[in-house]
């Protein structure tokens, strides 16, 4: 059993494994594992990586000390193949490990679920690379914060109610991607100093969440580095003003009032009219059959596909085969990729009898 699985699911509260791999040199073929997340880093998630987070929570319809559990899989976009492979079938392991009990959920950068979203107060970071690029390490005995010293640029946006900060390129005025504007809230991360910048035209809720991103980032370092809030006057001979303008490169008259980059990363799929596939193991092949969406053809002996666009619902029959079980999440990529669906659609594994628990499932149909 996975090392790392000790304990898990064992309290109430969120737990967070990175999908990892190690070689012993570059001749050698990579070993992918899991790895706890500190929880300090709980929220920001690494676009080149891909992640495992179990929600535990009390059965509040329950009188006895029961927990339910929710597995997501978080694949960042430049996450590789493998470590998409490598987080689906962890999330098989840690379900085994917890009694086929949870519900599992497949969650895509930019798109990810409500239920998702709520783990973290609706509001996430993204970090730009993946394992290699790391997190600041603080040496809590040391002088100094002992942190990176290249400055790194985070954007706030908030889009469709969701509150997200992506890091993003430092450029000038000129640039082509990324950069200050006056539309957004900005957080600059820069040796011992986070500065807040924002825009003339940001909304108090983004302001309230840059405040927040820079505060923990502080925190971070165990009180090594400083907050500098709201800079905005170039013509301000602190030094610490002097150097938030120095690493932006430019100055604030020359800042465009649009920014031209789209956190959204594209849009949500659409929800479509319901339809449902019945997935049954014939002779050692499994036969995918279509039927109409009715809660009445969710057949305890099979395994269904209930697609409502927006999401895919792999509903786990009582009776269903190990074969069939096994087999549903790899036939919900296949649907996707055969209807050339991209990535960003959900994919929700729910196991019969807890239909109730899963949302959108029973207003599928």
């Amino acid at each position: 059993m996975e090392v790392n699985w000790d304990g898990a699911g064992s309290k109430v509260g969120i737990e967070i494994w990175r999908i990892e791999n190690s070689r012993a040199n570059a001749d050698t073929p990579a070993e992918f594992g899991i790895h706890p997340w500190p929880t300090s880093q709980y929220g920001q998630f690494h676009s080149g990586d891909s992640y495992l987070i179990l929600q535990t929570r009390q059965d509040e319809q329950s009188d006895s000390e029961k927990y339910l559990y929710d597995i997501y899989f978080w694949i960042g976009k430049d996450s590789s193949q493998d470590e998409y492979g490598v987080a689906a079938y962890k999330a098989v392991e840690l379900d085994d490990l917890l009694g086929d009990a949870p519900v599992q959920h497949r969650e895509v950068q930019h798109h990810e679920s409500d239920s998702f979203l709520n783990c973290f107060g609706r509001s996430i970071r993204y970090l730009d690379g993946g394992i290699d690029s790391g997190f600041r390490h603080i040496d809590a005995d040391s002088e100094k914060g002992g942190g990176y010293t290249d400055p790194r640029l985070y954007l706030i946006q908030k889009q469709k109610r969701i509150t997200r900060s992506i890091q993003i390129p430092i450029q000038g005025s000129d640039s082509r991607a990324g950069g200050l504007n006056h539309r957004d809230a900005f957080v600059l991360d820069f040796n011992d100093v986070v500065y807040t910048w924002f825009g003339d035209n940001c909304s108090p809720f983004e302001k309230s969440k840059a405040a927040e991103v820079g505060h923990n980032l502080v925190h971070s370092t165990n009180g090594h580095a400083k907050l500098v809030e709201n800079v905005h006057d170039d013509d301000n001979q602190d030094a610490d003003v002097v150097a938030f303008w120095d690493a932006i490169g430019c100055k604030r008259e020359d800042i465009p009032q649009e920014g031209n980059y789209d956190i959204s990363n594209g849009d949500d799929p659409e929800v479509q009219e319901t339809k449902l596939y019945v997935l049954s193991d014939q002779d050692s092949f499994i036969k995918v059959e279509e039927r109409s969406a009715s809660k009445e053809n969710l057949i305890s002996d099979d395994v269904c596909l209930v697609d409502t666009g927006k999401t895919i619902f792999v509903w786990i029959g009582e009776g269903s085969s190990l074969r069939e079980q096994s087999q549903a999440m790899v036939m919900a990529q296949k649907h996707i990729d055969v209807l050339h669906r991209g990535m960003n659609t959900c994919v929700v594994r729910v196991l019969e009898g807890q239909e109730s628990r899963v949302e959108g499932f029973l207003e599928a149909f």
